[in-house]
């Protein structure tokens, strides 16, 4: 395998292990502690468990399983072979390191859908008359990747 192939698909797995584990890890922290209560730790930053049957801030959560289901659960693994053969295409390390958080990201989200059936979100920002729904590791990761993949792309041009 060309070193260069190697680099990347170590900086991906390693990537999406960390995102994997650490958005497990502080979901379960989050389930442990917040249970009944809710923590300010700024003025705009509070954790508070929350329970997201949907996708991305709660879209689809009121749909019937039969719309809801096969969009949830394929959804993430599609992305985690997109992420994987775009790795391998391009042998770019810090593309690697994107596509490992999205997909590591993605897993996440995927493992709480597919053992508890909703996803576990703790991270809630408000600051007066502005409120952002409630999120977690996995979706700030992804998000973060998207916003560099983006602006990277937008630097290209």
């Amino acid at each position: 395998m060309e070193e260069r192939l190697r680099k990347s698909l170590i900086a991906y797995l390693i990537t999406f292990f960390l995102i994997f584990a650490s958005d497990l890890i502080t979901k379960e922290l989050a389930e442990r502690y917040l249970k009944s209560t809710q923590v300010s730790l700024l003025p705009f930053l509070h954790f508070v468990l929350v329970y997201n049957k949907g996708v991305a801030f709660g879209i689809l959560s009121n749909a019937p399983d039969i719309i809801r289901l096969p969009i949830l659960l394929l959804s993430p693994l599609v992305a985690v072979v997109l992420t994987l053969a775009y790795t391998i295409k391009r042998k770019d390390t810090a593309n690697a390191l994107l596509m490992g958080m999205i997909s590591g990201g993605a897993m996440g989200n995927f493992y709480d859908r597919f053992f508890l059936g909703y996803v576990r979100d703790f991270i809630y920002l408000s600051y007066g008359k502005f409120s952002w729904p409630a999120f977690n590791i996995a979706d700030m990761s992804i998000s973060v990747a998207i916003f560099i993949l983006i602006i990277s792309s937008l630097r290209l041009r």
